[in-house]
């Protein structure tokens, strides 16, 4: 999803009470970034600015950019890149709340 669809979608009318989408800060335990992903019809798409998907240096850079968003909540998913780790079938990832603060 791009960015700009993002932040239309988040500025439309809507129903009254209608949620947000879940969105992720994505994170891999040997990466030396972070990209953001959108849940769309239970599928996580990158968020993408221009042709690349957005990617932060550090965990506040991305935070930063979904509060200017209007996000409240999100999600910090880190994955593991190697695949002896974990079990057989199970999950690679964690998912931990993150909650966003407007500066």
């Amino acid at each position: 999803m791009h960015k700009q669809q993002l932040d239309k979608w988040l500025h439309g009318m809507h129903k009254p009470g209608a949620p947000l989408p879940k969105v992720y800060v994505i994170g891999c335990a040997d990466a030396t970034h972070y990209t953001l992903g959108v849940e769309v019809r239970h599928r996580i798409e990158p968020l993408m600015k221009g042709d690349e998907p957005m990617h932060f240096s550090s965990l506040d850079a991305a935070k930063q950019e979904l509060a200017q968003l209007g996000f409240a909540q999100a999600y910090l998913r880190m994955s593991c890149a190697y695949e002896e780790c974990g079990l057989e079938g199970g999950q690679r990832y964690s998912e931990i709340p993150l909650p966003l603060t407007r500066h």
